[in-house]
């Protein structure tokens, strides 16, 4: 919007009593508008003479009528939230790496949450290490764009149905209660389609047994007259209690199954989340073997199992990325999650062959192999490398390695310039080894194993401030 533009429409938009923006606009009858508390105020201090309109002095009686002007309440809305954003994108975003001299940014980095020049951008249009960092125009409401549920996140997708923005974190939080909502929905179908069935064979077999009784009935109605004996009746009393019982004890079975039934249904709507992580994740994560290529295969060892996942790490929608969080997640409850440690494992493990992992961490991390067999509970005996089932590599942040398995801690002489590690498992040969990934790939450490079950990837990230985190880059 021009200058011009700008001044002619806040003209248009001007009540002529307080000379500012219309609030709540009302119309008068004479088809010009001002502000309802203007009118107000104009109508208190009036004499008795007629009401005039302040801009074309028409006059009316001591009683007219007046209307909201809905139309034009919505532009005058429309206009300050435009003035608004406006003035927003009129500040000038400066360099956060330019202390002395306000240098305008260049871009701004989503994942470092900082603005750059263009000379201070180069490293991260240049070096492979700033690789999936997201650019975007400079940004100066940065804080704003948080997350207010999880701090360390931005907001990126828009939500259609609470019509907002929301982060990754609540983009897989709504898709988990949406999968639940459909789940529960289906199972309670399921169960109310079972009790109908029960119910309607209750009833045909409570129909036949009332027509025998009938058939009963009559049958000794004919032998009373012919007998007329009074033992033939203590029989046919005796029959009938005989039938009666019959139907009380269908009544009674329909009673017990109905509420079976209903206890079922609660319980199957109170694991409705198990349900999901069970079978909607496994149906996703793991097609059958019949119809999985080598490809599939493969990019199945690139992603992570939400059902491990301690509650303090943050799995991104795409299954390949976990991050450490400040404030504990509402995960579903399982039996195979890290409770204490705040590891998680991959979604696919391997038996035999050859394997290996490509992963770029950043913070204080370990990255491990570990068998599925861990400790998932405790809170010393479930950290990778302070079991017989785990082998690990760690980075404290602080540019040190070391080398962890049934809680002997080795010192790496090797450095790690870059963030990127490389895991291999060979069964065969019995090695595990972890090497560093730089323009030539460098052996860390080797683990020299007896490997007698199948092994899955282990991340476990320590750091919240900075989050410690960690990505599955590539898997063969």
């Amino acid at each position: 919007m021009e200058d011009g533009e700008k001044t002619k429409l806040e003209e248009m938009l001007m009540c002529p009593v307080c000379q500012d923006i219309f609030k709540d606009p009302r119309q008068l009858p004479c088809g010009h508008s001002m502000c309802m508390g203007c009118l107000e105020n104009m109508i208190d201090h009036s004499s008795d003479a007629p009401f005039r309109c302040p801009d074309c002095r028409a006059h009316f009686g001591p009683v007219f009528g007046v209307q909201k002007s809905y139309t034009l309440s919505s532009i005058v809305e429309d206009f300050r939230v435009i003035r608004r954003r406006m003035e927003v994108q009129r500040k000038i975003v400066y360099c956060d790496c330019c202390p002395e001299k306000a240098t305008p940014a260049f871009k701004t980095c989503l994942k470092c949450e900082v603005s750059l020049c263009r000379k201070h951008i180069k490293d991260h249009q240049e070096l492979p290490v700033f690789t999936g960092h997201p650019l975007v125009e400079p940004l100066g409401d940065l804080q704003e764009r948080k997350c207010p549920q999880h701090n360390d996140q931005v907001l990126k997708y828009y939500c259609n149905t609470s019509g907002r923005y929301v982060c990754n974190m609540c983009s897989l939080q709504s898709k988990q209660n949406h999968q639940t909502t459909e789940s529960y929905a289906v199972l309670r179908r399921q169960l109310t389609e079972d009790i109908d069935e029960r119910f309607n064979m209750l009833k045909e077999q409570i129909g036949e047994s009332s027509g025998a009784i009938k058939t009963l009935q009559e049958d000794l109605r004919r032998e009373q007259k012919v007998n007329s004996s009074y033992s033939s009746l203590n029989t046919v009393t005796a029959v009938l209690l005989c039938l009666w019982f019959i139907v009380l004890y269908y009544a009674y079975n329909y009673a017990v199954e109905n509420q079976a039934l209903k206890e079922a249904l609660d319980k199957q709507h109170s694991h409705a989340h198990h349900i999901y992580s069970t079978i909607a994740e496994h149906l996703l994560d793991h097609p059958k073997k019949s119809q999985t290529s080598p490809d599939t295969e493969d990019q199945g060892l690139l992603k992570l199992d939400v059902d491990t996942a301690s509650p303090f790490l943050g799995v991104s929608a795409d299954l390949q990325t976990a991050e450490r969080v400040k404030t504990k997640l509402d995960y579903p409850s399982s039996s195979r999650r890290f409770e204490e440690a705040p590891q998680v494992l991959s979604a696919r493990c391997v038996s035999s062959g050859r394997h290996g992992w490509e992963v770029e961490a950043e913070g204080y991390w370990d990255v491990s192999v570990s068998y599925t067999s861990i400790l998932r509970k405790s809170k010393h005996g479930s950290t990778f490398g302070n079991n017989q089932e785990s082998w690990s590599l760690t980075h404290n942040g602080k540019g040190s390695l070391f080398a962890y398995h049934n809680k002997r801690k080795t010192l790496v002489s090797g450095t790690l310039m870059s963030r990127r590690v490389a895991v291999m498992v060979d069964f065969k040969g019995g090695k595990i080894s972890f090497s560093a990934v730089e323009s030539t790939t460098t052996l860390l450490h080797e683990f020299k194993v007896d490997l007698t079950q199948p092994v899955c990837l282990g991340l476990g990230l320590y750091r919240v401030d900075p989050p410690s985190t960690a990505s599955i880059v590539r898997a063969w």
